[in-house]
């Protein structure tokens, strides 16, 4: 009996001297956050695309050796270099993932004056609950590799979207209430309002104060010259993007760098509404052929990614060539953004539809989302020769 204790206490010895090493080599500690509550993927090289060694389960605790500036994280993984994608860690310990069920039960009916009702009285408690803060950076966190946050003149999701947002966009927060932050654009100093779940702090100091001007609108960043048509559109050398587009409109390539590309879709009308197109490669959908592929259970978490954000109905269409389109359209009576959604070969693509700022009427109508609707039913994905 002694010796199989004896034996024991050596082995539990042995485990924590082999642990100690590599949790004290740790620079600081991250927890898992994925929006559909899978796994994180620990991979050889810091690319969606390399071997995966291993995996941490949703809201592990995650340490971090350095982060590398490009979208990865070093990890302390044994004695060999593991790499993380820093999109699915947040500081802060995230609450138990809750599996959307694929049916939801009906809603109790409530009249329009009733909704309206109901999200005023949030507000007001979200502005009860405002508090000043010593300025600091927030860089915003989407639920998917493609898509936007929304960007609002009040702490609710049905006031104005002054701007929408892609992944990494940095903002500076000056107040805070329960469930927002009051922030500054600092390329606009446009102000308005963000959901702190989209957003990460940032360990970066800001430097100086510049004058807060509120605007309804930020003015739009000049967009490159470069013009290339959505008819032979390449992405990373996987697949190419064919769709014949709208009469008089153009794809005007923002970026495309570190396997994402960011486009902007705009007639030479400027009172015509413009789409932006972004293209991001997911390796939580790594193993998706195409949407149509994702079960119930998944499909509904996708879901839930446009829902927590906005209030918006979400239909289904198909493309002439059998691909599965997820329709997110803004519900009520001043509609100002459509997303559409698709996956191809773990490629997250979104098409984002808005009124021209140059229009009159900023309400889309239901023949722009149709022009809209059936500009992507036309959508094809060629393999890469």
């Amino acid at each position: 009996m002694a010796k199989k204790l004896l034996s024991l206490m050596m082995a539990v010895l042995m485990l924590a001297g082999l642990l100690a090493p590599m949790m004290a080599n740790a620079v600081y500690e991250m927890y898992v956050y994925t929006p559909n509550g899978g796994r994180l993927n620990v991979r050889d090289e810091p690319s969606a695309k390399s071997k995966v060694v291993g995996h941490y389960d949703y809201g592990a605790k995650v340490p971090i050796d350095h982060d590398l500036g490009n979208g990865w994280s070093e990890v302390v993984w044994g004695s060999v270099p593991a790499y993380v994608q820093n999109r699915y860690l947040v500081a802060i310990e995230p609450v138990p993932f809750v599996t959307a069920a694929p049916t939801a039960a009906p809603k109790a009916t409530m009249t329009p004056e009733d909704e309206a009702a109901q999200e005023e009285a949030k507000m007001r408690t979200e502005l009860k609950s405002e508090k000043s803060v010593s300025p600091f950076y927030v860089e915003v966190r989407t639920p998917r590799a493609t898509s936007w946050v929304n960007f609002r003149k009040q702490p609710s999701k049905a006031t104005q979207r002054l701007a929408s947002y892609p992944d990494g966009q940095e903002l500076i927060v000056e107040a805070e209430t329960n469930r927002w932050y009051r922030a500054r654009d600092p390329q606009t100093n446009a102000v308005g309002y963000i959901f702190k779940d989209y957003t990460v702090r940032l360990n970066k100091a800001v430097e100086t104060e510049a004058p807060i001007v509120r605007v309804e609108a930020p003015t739009q960043a000049p967009q490159q010259k470069t013009i290339k048509k959505l008819g032979s559109l390449s992405v990373n050398g996987e697949f190419d993007l064919t769709c014949k587009l709208p009469e008089s409109y153009d794809i005007h390539v923002i970026t495309q760098r570190g396997g994402k590309i960011l486009a902007n879709i705009r007639s030479e009308d400027m009172s015509k509404p413009q789409l932006y197109l972004s293209i991001a490669y997911d390796e939580m959908y790594g193993d998706v052929e195409r949407m149509n592929d994702l079960s119930a259970e998944r499909l509904a978490a996708l879901e839930a990614t446009y829902t927590d954000m906005n209030d918006v109905e979400i239909t289904y269409q198909t493309t002439g060539h059998g691909t599965k389109l997820l329709v997110a359209r803004e519900v009520g009576s001043d509609t100002d953004f459509v997303d559409i959604l698709s996956i191809y070969k773990g490629y997250m693509i979104e098409f984002n539809m808005t009124p021209s700022p140059n229009a009159a009427n900023q309400t889309l109508t239901y023949t722009q989302i149709g022009m809209c609707i059936d500009f992507l039913t036309d959508l094809d994905f060629v393999p890469a020769k």
